[in-house]
């Protein structure tokens, strides 16, 4: 999709929280860390085991969400340790969101825990 969208200004969500997207309302995420500038989110993968996830990164900063750029987008977010770490390197510009599969921010809500 290669969307490049427009600063965001962050929304208060916390640890735990669950938010739903424009693009899959069905398919909530939780939020499992946060940082400054980024928000990693996870869910169930769709008809997998339990602990399989699909993630998401939100980057407020350029108003955009989606997977991580390295091959295959597949990183470990199966703890919060994790994500955190994930976090860290995208605070480091280690990595970025992918350009491939960005999407703008869609937030349509959010909800506790």
């Amino acid at each position: 999709m290669n969307a490049t969208g427009v600063p965001t200004t962050p929304i208060p969500l916390d640890a735990g929280a669950r938010i739903r997207f424009g693009i899959e309302p069905r398919r909530p995420y939780t939020v499992r860390a946060i940082s400054e500038h980024f928000v990693v989110c996870t869910r169930q993968r769709d008809f997998a085991t339990t602990g399989e996830f699909v993630y998401t990164v939100i980057d407020w900063r350029n108003g955009i969400r989606g997977p991580v750029n390295v091959i295959g987008q597949s990183v470990d977010v199966s703890t919060d340790e994790r994500c955190r770490d994930l976090l860290d390197d995208l605070e480091a510009g280690r990595w970025e969101i992918s350009h491939r599969n960005r999407v703008q921010l869609d937030i349509l809500d959010r909800g506790e825990s």
